[in-house]
């Protein structure tokens, strides 16, 4: 009997360890199945939030930048003048080429000035160049308001848009002779919008001498107008790049002219200052002499300006303020400001 019951019992401890074994067994393929589940689930998370992110991204990438009715307008009027002319280049030549290579462009500027001993000026403007590049690389048309490069030459570098005793426009061919190891040359030649048409012609020879001190810049022009006859300057400028931010220049300009028959003299000196791309200051000190009837001063000048980009690549601003010292007015001491906007298209 004893015996029998110890099988009975060994039978009941043997069946309940394997009713154990197998519900461990269980538990662990019914985990083993959940946690590929769960697997399987997480993965499908991460190729949905993938997908998701790349269609935000092209998205994005396929979004143009909206442009305004101001940025349309440069644009359009800066892409029908360049057509204009490389349609006329490409149609002569018969050459089509990239339309970067054309070099046409209209400049309208708007400038107030005031000076203490005149009343204030305000000057709206534009100046136009036709380029073509492949009928000839060194030739240009340029129409403008006419420039007095005599009085620019004797004039502070803040209010040299003013250097002039006319309104009349000009209209000039511009060629640029091929460099020599001498002098490069530049030929214009045109006319003034009078009645009658009064040509003129414009010569310039210019070099410029790099050395590892200071940069050397010559130039001599001789201009002849029908009407104001022969008139010329020499000018000798040295200058030299302190850092990326600092600049210094000392000019030096001998006038003459035809008219008058006398020899004028500017000594300039001027320190260039940039603050950033787009932000920058020039600060400007002169002097002004005349030969007759001895080599004496008759006045002095000063002035500081601030030029900026206003937007983009294509609006610019400067504001300039100075003053000045003429010997005519006992040395008394005379301010001026310059305000001037610019919108290029090209």
């Amino acid at each position: 009997m004893k015996v029998i019951l110890l099988l009975l019992l060994f039978s009941l401890s043997f069946s309940s360890f394997s009713e154990t074994t197998s519900s461990t067994s269980k538990t662990k393929t019914v985990s083993k199945s959940t946690s590929k589940k769960y697997k399987k689930k997480r993965k499908l998370k991460k190729r949905k939030s993938k997908r998701k992110k790349s269609k935000r991204t092209k998205r994005k990438k396929s979004k143009k930048p909206q442009s305004s009715y101001i940025d349309d307008t440069q644009r359009f009027i800066s892409d029908f003048w360049v057509g204009i002319n490389y349609n006329m280049d490409s149609f002569f030549s018969d050459q089509e080429y990239n339309r970067k290579e054309n070099k046409s462009r209209i400049l309208a500027y708007y400038e107030i000035y005031k000076h203490e001993s005149s009343k204030m000026q305000k000057l709206f403007d534009i100046k136009i160049k036709v380029h073509f590049p492949k009928l000839s690389k060194r030739l240009s048309v340029t129409v403008e308001k006419e420039r007095d490069e005599i009085l620019e030459s004797r004039t502070n570098q803040a209010s040299k848009s003013q250097a002039t005793s006319r309104s009349d426009y000009t209209a000039s061919v511009n060629y640029e002779f091929s460099k020599t190891p001498l002098l490069n040359t530049k030929l214009s030649t045109g006319f003034r919008f009078t009645l009658p048409l009064d040509p003129f012609a414009k010569l310039k020879f210019y070099k410029d001498f790099q050395t590892k001190i200071i940069d050397i810049h010559f130039e001599q022009m001789f201009i002849f107008y029908r009407q104001d006859y022969l008139r010329e300057y020499t000018q000798l400028s040295f200058s030299k790049k302190i850092n990326d931010n600092l600049s210094i220049s000392q000019t030096n300009t001998l006038s003459w002219t035809d008219s008058d028959d006398e020899f004028f003299m500017r000594n300039s000196l001027s320190l260039g200052q940039r603050i950033d791309d787009k932000k920058g200051l020039t600060y400007s000190i002169g002097a002004n002499a005349e030969f007759d009837p001895t080599y004496y001063y008759n006045s002095y000048d000063a002035s500081i300006g601030y030029h900026q980009r206003l937007y983009k690549d294509w609006f610019f601003g400067s504001l300039s303020v100075g003053t000045d010292f003429q010997r005519s007015s006992d040395w008394e001491m005379s301010h001026f400001f310059v305000v001037r906007t610019e919108v290029l298209f090209k």
